[in-house]
C-alpha cells in the first residue's frame, strides 16, 4: 500500500516531472523530511530540489518577520504594561508574569484568526463589566483595577505590537495576520510558481486565507488525506474541518475534494492493552518491540501521547533497537541537572540568618554530578553535619569541617549567599555550570556535557533579557521564570529519520504513514486532551468570532489519531487505568469509538508485569565458622547488658548490629530523640549529684544543687546540639520535661531525707569490666558495663538504673529464672539491673544483701522499684549464683553454633 506521501509525489510526477519551480507545503518540518526522501527516490532523473516548507516557514516567510521567542514577548508584554498603567495600579512584575502567558496566548488566537481587535477588546471589557456589576454604588479598588486593565488592553495590544515589530519580530499570531494580508503582494511577484499544499486538516482563519488565496491562482493544487468511512458520516468529529472547508471555501463550488480514500476500512490487527501505570507502560513498550525485527523496526513509529514518558521508554527500549530516531527532544526539565538546579534553587531560597538549612544541604550534595565535582567532600561534609548535629550550616561551618581557612571555588559556589540579587543568582548558577563543565570528563560524560549547554543557553539568556529589562527583581519570580523556561527548552536527539524505529508526539505524526503503530497513553485528559480553560476569552465570545473551543481541539486530535490508523496493519493502542487523579487514568473516547464502529477486531489484554523474584531477606541466620570467629572476638572484647538485652528482644537483630556491625543510620535530631533525652538525664545526674558521693545527702545538698539543675541541662544540650534552638516548638517542651524530670526526682530525694533515710552514694556512672569464668563457656568471656548509681540506704546497698521512659512493675518480677530468657525480651530490663549486680559481685564491690532496681523518672510516683524472685526483692549471693547458671546459659546459646539467629514468631 502507498503512503499518503507516496501517492501525492506519485500525481506530481505524472503531472509535471521537473519539481525544481514547484513549493510544497507540509504541516511539519518532519513531514517535510519525509516528502524530500519520497520525491528523490521516485525521480528518475536530476532536478534541483523543490522549496519544501513547513506551514510554519511558509508563513513566516510570506510575512518578513522573525518569531519572537516567549520570554522575548513576556517582556515586551510588561514594557508595555509599565508605560500605560497609571503608576499607583502598576502591579510588580512577579505578579503581571502570572497571567501575562495567558494574555499572549489569547493574542495569539485572536490574530491566527484575523480577528478585529477593537471590536473584539470592546466586546471583552463589556463582558468583564457585566461578569462585575454590583448593587453597590461603588465598586471596590481591586474590582476598579481590574476593569481598567481590560479597558487599556487595546493599547497594551498596540504597544506590545509595535515594540516586536520594530526589531523585525512578532508573535505567531502576528506573524500569520502579516501574511495573511501580503497574500496578494506575494502572490503578484510569483506568478509562475506552483505550490502544493497536502495533509492538512483544521486551518485557522489566516491559513485558510492565504491557501485560498493561492488556489484561486489556477496554478496550485491541495491533497487532503480524507477516507471515505468519516466523509460520509456527517457527525464524526474526525472530518469536521474538512465537512466545513467543502461548504465554505469558495474553490470547492467549482473544484471537486479529491484524494478520498478508503484504507480506514482495510484489515487491521489492533490490540488494546491495559497497563497500570506509566512505568510499567515503559517496560511494555520495551517488551513489544523486543520481538521486533530490523525491517519491521523501519516500518514502526512509536507515538507518545504523553510526552513526559519519554525518558522511561528510552530506558525500557531492548537491545535490538539499533537505530532510533526521536522526533520531539528531551525537555530539560525532565534531564537528571534539571534536579540539580532545582534542589541548588531550594537550599538558596530557604537561607536564612542561622544558614543554609541542613536537609537542603544534604540533598544537593548527594547529586551524583557534585560527587565527581567535590570527590570525597561530600561524604565527609554529609557525615560531619550528621555527627556533629548541625541543623543550620554557614560557609564558616563547611570550613571547619573541612579544616581549611578558604573554601575552594566549587563549595563557594554551593554555598555563597544570593542575597535576593536576581543577577547574582543568575551569575551563581553560570559559575556552577562552568565548574561543572570542567570536571566532567568528555568521552565518558558526553550526554551530561550536552544536558549543561543547554542549561548555559537558558542561564545566559536569562542573564542577557534581565540585564537588558531589569524586571526579575526577586529570587522566586526568578525561579518560576526559571522552570517556565526549561518547560519549552529541548535537547536535540540526533538520529535518522529514515531508518529504524521513529519515536514522536501526536502532532509530530501528521502526513507521516507507518505498517506498524504503537500509541501511548491512550487516556482521558491526554487523547484527546478534553477541556482546559487556559484562556481569558469567554466560551460564547470564542464561539462567536470563530475561534477554536475544547470540542474544535477534540476533532483535531481525532483526526490525527485515525488518520495514523488509514495505512496501518499492526497497532497496539496503550492506556494506563492506575487511579492517579480525575479522568487520568480513563480509557479515552477513541478505542470506545473503535469498539463501537465494530469494522475491525479488537484484542483486549491485560499487561502483567513480569516480576523478578529476588530472594526473600532471610528469617533466620545459620552461624558459620566466620560467625563464630566475629562471635568469639565479640565475647572477648566484651558482652554488655544492652547487647545481651537486644539478643532477648530480637536475636536476629543482635547479629545484624554485633555480629555484621550494621549501626542505626546517624541522622540530624532537629527534635530531642528518646535515647538523647536519656543520655543528657543521666550526664546531668552525675555532674549534680558528682560533689556529694561518699557523703551522707542531706536536705541542704538537695537544696544547693536545685539552682544548678538548669545551667547544667543547658550545658548539656550544647555539649549535644551546639546551636539548638531552645526557647520554642518540641524541643522547648523537651527541655522542660528534662527539668521537671530532674526536678522531681530531687523532690523524692528530699521528701526521703526528710522521712529520715540515710542516704550514701557510693559510685555514680560506675565501670564495670569483668570476666566470666566457668568451665562451660568455649572461649574466654568478658562482661562490661555502666551503672548509673551505686547506693547505701539505710545500710542498704542498691544498684540503680534509671529509665527516662515508662517502666513496668510487673517486668522487674519473676517466678522462676528462666523467664529472664522470655521471648522478645520480656524481662530484659531485669536482666539488665541483675547483670549489673553480677558484675559488682565478681568485682567484689557488693556486700549483701543487696538490691537492685529502676527508678523510672516518668513513672517517680513507683520509686524504687527492685527486682523481685517469689515475692523477694533481696539479692544474695545464691541469687546471683542463680542468675549465672541463666547467663551462661544464654551465652552458650548465642555462640553454639547448632543454633540459628532468627526472629521470635508472633
Amino acid at each position: 500500500m502507498l503512503s499518503f506521501i507516496e501517492d501525492v509525489v506519485t500525481n506530481c510526477l505524472k503531472e509535471q516531472e521537473d519539481l525544481s519551480s514547484t513549493a510544497f507545503i507540509v504541516p511539519s518540518r518532519r513531514a517535510g523530511s519525509f516528502l524530500r526522501n519520497t520525491i528523490a527516490q521516485h525521480l528518475k532523473k536530476s532536478i534541483f530540489s523543490p522549496e519544501i516548507y513547513s506551514i510554519e516557514e511558509f508563513i513566516e516567510y510570506l510575512s518578513g518577520l522573525k518569531q519572537a521567542s516567549q520570554t522575548d514577548q513576556v517582556f515586551a508584554l510588561y514594557e508595555a504594561y509599565t508605560q500605560i498603567t497609571p503608576n499607583d495600579d502598576k502591579e510588580p512584575f512577579s505578579i503581571f508574569y502570572g497571567w501575562a502567558q495567558t494574555i499572549l496566548s489569547d493574542f495569539n488566537e485572536i490574530d491566527r484568526y484575523l480577528v478585529d481587535h477593537k471590536s473584539f477588546f470592546d466586546y471583552l471589557g463589556a463582558i468583564q463589566d457585566l461578569n462585575h456589576w454590583s448593587n453597590e454604588k461603588e465598586s471596590t479598588s481591586l474590582v476598579k483595577n481590574y476593569l481598567k486593565f481590560w479597558k487599556l488592553l487595546p493599547q497594551y495590544y498596540a504597544l506590545f505590537t509595535s515594540t516586536l515589530l520594530e526589531a523585525n519580530t512578532a508573535h505567531q499570531g502576528l506573524i500569520y495576520r502579516k501574511a495573511a494580508e501580503d497574500i496578494e503582494h506575494y502572490i503578484h511577484n510569483n506568478t509562475t510558481k506552483k505550490h502544493i499544499f497536502l495533509g492538512f486538516n483544521a486551518l485557522n482563519t489566516s491559513e485558510q486565507h492565504l491557501i485560498q488565496a493561492l488556489l484561486a491562482t489556477g496554478n496550485s493544487t491541495i491533497y487532503w488525506d480524507a477516507e471515505t468511512h468519516f466523509m460520509q458520516n456527517t457527525s464524526h468529529e474526525a472530518s469536521l474541518f474538512m465537512r466545513d472547508h467543502i461548504k465554505n471555501w469558495p474553490y470547492f463550488k467549482s473544484n471537486a475534494f479529491d484524494t478520498v480514500y478508503n484504507h480506514y476500512n482495510s484489515q487491521k490487527q489492533i490490540t488494546v492493552t491495559e497497563v497500570t501505570q506509566g512505568l510499567q507502560l515503559a517496560k511494555h513498550v520495551g517488551n513489544l518491540l523486543e520481538s521486533y525485527s530490523k525491517e519491521q523496526l523501519n516500518e514502526t513509529v512509536l507515538v507518545l501521547g504523553d510526552e513526559s514518558l519519554l525518558l522511561p521508554i528510552i530506558n525500557a527500549l531492548p537491545k535490538n533497537i539499533k537505530n532510533l530516531n526521536v522526533t520531539m527532544g528531551i525537555p530539560l526539565r525532565q534531564t537528571p541537572l534539571a534536579s540539580l538546579f532545582e534542589h541548588f534553587f531550594t537550599l538558596k531560597k530557604e537561607y536564612n540568618e542561622k544558614g543554609f538549612y541542613y536537609k537542603n544541604v544534604i540533598t544537593l550534595l548527594q547529586q551524583p554530578i557534585l560527587h565527581k565535582l567535590l570527590s570525597g567532600q561530600v561524604e565527609t561534609i554529609i557525615t560531619s553535619i550528621q555527627r556533629l548535629n548541625i541543623i543550620f550550616i554557614k560557609i564558616e561551618d563547611v570550613q571547619n569541617i573541612l579544616g581549611v581557612a578558604t573554601l575552594s571555588k566549587e563549595l563557594q559556589i554551593l554555598f555563597s549567599h544570593w542575597e535576593e540579587n536576581s543577577i547574582k543568582a543568575i551569575e551563581n548558577c553560570l559559575a556552577l555550570i562552568s565548574v561543572l563543565k570542567n570536571a566532567l570528563d568528555p568521552s565518558q560524560d558526553a550526554l551530561n556535557l550536552e544536558y549543561l549547554y543547554g542549561f548555559y543557553k537558558t542561564f545566559n539568556k536569562l542573564f542577557t533579557l534581565n540585564s537588558t529589562y531589569k524586571y526579575i527583581e526577586n529570587i522566586p519570580t526568578l525561579i518560576r521564570f526559571y522552570r517556565d523556561t526549561i518547560s519549552s527548552e529541548t535537547i536535540d536527539l540526533q538520529g535518522d529519520p529514515h531508518q529504524g524505529l521513529q519515536i514522536m508526539g501526536m502532532l509530530e505524526s501528521r502526513l507521516l504513514d507507518f505498517k506498524n503503530v504503537i500509541l501511548t497513553s491512550l487516556n482521558e485528559g491526554i487523547l484527546p486532551a478534553g477541556k482546559s480553560n487556559n484562556s481569558y476569552i469567554p466560551y460564547d465570545l470564542k464561539y462567536i468570532h470563530k475561534l477554536p473551543t475544547y470540542q474544535e481541539k477534540d476533532a483535531v486530535y481525532a483526526y490525527h489519531f485515525y488518520r495514523l490508523l488509514h495505512r496501518s496493519e499492526n497497532i497496539h493502542l496503550v492506556y494506563t487505568s492506575a487511579s492517579e487523579g480525575i479522568g487520568s487514568t480513563e480509557k479515552s473516547r477513541f478505542i470506545l469509538q473503535l469498539e463501537l464502529e465494530g469494522i475491525h477486531e479488537i484484542h483486549h489484554q491485560v499487561a502483567t508485569p513480569i516480576l523478578n523474584v529476588s530472594k526473600p531477606i532471610q528469617q533466620s541466620i545459620e552461624k558459620t565458622d566466620a560467625v563464630i570467629s566475629t562471635l568469639k572476638n565479640l565475647y572477648a572484647s566484651g558482652l554488655s547488658p544492652s547487647s545481651l538485652s537486644t539478643y532477648l528482644r530480637n536475636p536476629l537483630h543482635f547479629y545484624y548490629k554485633y555480629v555484621l556491625g550494621i549501626q542505626d543510620l546517624e541522622e540530624v535530631e532537629e527534635v530531642v530523640a528518646l535515647n538523647t533525652m536519656g543520655t543528657i538525664i543521666h550526664n546531668a545526674l552525675e555532674y549534680l549529684y558528682q560533689p556529694y558521693i561518699n557523703i551522707e545527702l542531706t536536705v541542704q545538698h538537695i537544696d544547693a544543687i536545685l539552682p544548678k539543675i538548669e545551667p547544667t541541662i543547658k550545658a548539656q544540650f550544647d555539649l549535644i546540639y551546639k546551636k539548638m534552638n531552645l526557647s520554642k516548638g518540641k524541643n522547648l517542651i523537651i527541655y522542660e520535661v528534662i527539668q521537671r524530670y530532674i526536678v522531681n526526682f530531687l523532690a523524692l530525694e528530699r521528701n526521703s531525707i526528710l522521712k529520715g533515710d540515710i542516704i550514701r552514694i557510693v559510685q555514680l556512672e560506675q565501670q564495670l569490666k569483668t570476666p566470666l569464668e566457668s568451665t562451660e563457656l568455649p572461649f574466654t568471656t568478658i562482661l562490661k558495663g555502666t551503672a548509673d548509681r551505686i547506693e547505701v540506704r539505710n545500710n542498704e546497698v542498691r544498684i540503680i538504673d534509671y529509665k527516662s521512659g515508662s517502666v513496668d512493675k510487673g517486668n522487674l518480677i519473676i517466678k522462676d529464672w528462666e523467664d529472664l530468657l522470655a521471648p522478645e525480651g520480656k524481662y530484659e530490663k531485669a536482666f539488665q539491673i541483675l547483670l549489673y549486680t553480677y558484675m559488682l559481685y565478681k568485682s567484689n564491690k557488693i556486700t549483701f544483701p543487696a538490691k537492685a532496681g529502676i527508678i523510672s523518672l516518668k513513672k517517680l510516683k513507683n520509686g524504687f522499684m527492685p527486682f523481685t524472685i517469689n515475692k523477694d526483692s533481696n539479692i544474695t549471693e545464691e541469687t546471683l549464683l542463680e542468675f549465672e547458671k541463666v547467663l551462661i546459659k544464654l551465652i552458650l546459646e548465642i555462640g553454639n553454633q547448632g543454633v540459628v539467629f532468627e526472629e521470635y514468631s508472633m
